[in-house]
Formats: structure tokens, sequence, C-alpha cells
């Protein structure tokens, strides 16, 4: 049984997709979980860790193409679905990884998935994934990380992985969207400065969070965000209005 997850911004697309899955594939596809943004696509992935996902390309908040920032290792396959758009389907076929066209059809989803059975033993191929990411834009590195110092050494960490930091004395928690925590050996104003600006912003002397996992902000009771795992962070007051301003202006 193939396990995968439906990630499109449009309800009907995935309605639509997974009722074909259901009708034509039951005996071979299940339908783990679907997803209305790149975002909650990648949590469902950790959540379900699934064999297959089938990803939409032009979505409103995030391009599909960035779900391979979100992950350390990829351990799934992904098949993209998509309108035509020749820049997209040009770098997805140099990528030499799969597609169907929207609306999808009964004989396209049927061809992607016996690709995908063909393919499954031979594993993912991280240098498909590489060469995709060096096609839609040959001037940034295929991999941002960061190198955090740990008491062994370093800890390399996508920068999109880390959801918020936590100051723990003279030492730092770092919190990842996979539900992992790794202690850093320098205090949090350190690690600050290893991070990038534009993406995180410190909210209190003890947390700093990246600005791209907070699901609310409230006045109530105090200042407060809400992050996409459900961790609840204070804001302190003072910090309050160049917070909101960091927040509205991206």
């Amino acid at each position: 049984m193939i396990n995968c997850i439906i990630v499109d911004d449009e309800k009907p697309a995935r309605d639509a997709l997974e009722l074909m899955l259901s009708r034509y594939f039951p005996e071979k596809v299940k339908v783990l979980g679907k997803a209305e943004s790149l975002k909650e696509g990648v949590f469902a992935i950790y959540k379900h860790n699934p064999d297959l996902v089938f990803l939409d390309i032009e979505m409103q908040e995030e391009s599909g193409f960035n779900i391979f920032n979100y992950f350390q290792q990829v351990k799934f396959s992904v098949i993209f679905t998509t309108a035509y758009k020749e820049y997209a389907i040009k770098a997805i076929k140099v990528a030499a990884l799969d597609y169907i066209l929207k609306p999808v059809g009964f004989d396209d989803l049927k061809e992607a998935i016996a690709l995908y059975e063909k393919r499954q033993m031979s594993g993912i191929n991280v240098e498909n994934i590489e060469k995709l990411i060096n096609v839609l834009n040959p001037a940034s590195p295929v991999v941002k990380k960061v190198a955090l110092p740990t008491f062994s050494g370093f800890q390399l960490e996508k920068v999109n992985s880390i959801m918020y930091c936590e100051a723990d004395e003279n030492y730092t928690n770092v919190f990842t969207i996979d539900g992992g925590k790794l202690l850093i050996s320098k205090p949090l104003n350190l690690v600050q400065q290893l991070l990038p600006a534009e993406i995180f912003y410190r909210i209190h002397k003890s947390h700093l969070v990246n600005l791209n996992y907070i699901k609310t902000y409230s006045r109530a009771e105090g200042f407060h965000v809400v992050l996409e795992n459900g961790t609840k962070l204070d804001v302190a007051t003072r910090r309050n209005d160049d917070f909101i301003q960091a927040l509205t202006n991206r």
C-alpha cells in the first residue's frame, strides 16, 4: 500500500484527487491526510511519514517547490500537480521528477503511480532534487543550513526547519518542526546572530521565533503568539510594537 499526502490550496482539487485515488486505486493508495498550504503539508509529512506526496506548485502563500527546504533528509517521493506553466514543467523534466497537469485525469494519474512504483526500489534521488532547486534558482545555495555549536562540535540544521529558540541560562534550546529539541552550547543572543534577521525575531528575552511559523497573535491577557505546533509564547511588552511591524510588513 502506498501511503500518501495531498497538498493543494484549492479544496475542490484536494477532494477530487482524493476521490479518484479512493475510487480507482483503493487497494494500492491510501490518503493519510490533506493540507491546504505548504506549511500544513510539511507538518502532515512529519506526522504521517508518507511514501508519496501529491503537491501543488502554484499556491498562494508559498510555492510547492520550497518543500525541500524544510527537510534535512527527503524520505518521500513527490508528484507535482500543476496547471500548465512552461518554466515549472521544464524544471521538473530537467530534474527527472514526476508531474501531472491539472485538471488531473485518470490516465495521467495511473501513469504517474505506475512510474512511482517502478522507481520505488531505487530510492529517493537526492541529485535530482538538488538539480531542480538549481534550475529554479541558480543564484541560491541548494541547501540553506546553519552550523549550530554543540558540546561535541556542530549540528547542521536547515534554517527553515527551526521553529523557535529558547534561552536556557548560558545555553539555548532549539526546537525544530519535526518535534526535535537541540541543546546549543551558546546563549540565545549569539544564536540569534547566526540566524537571518528577516526570518527570526526576538519576541522576548527568552524566545527567538521563526516568523513563518506564527499561527496567531493575540493581545488578550497579555501579548502572546501561538505557533503552528500549538506552542504559546509571550511577547514582551516593550518589544510588541516593533514585533507587530515586523510581522505585518513581511
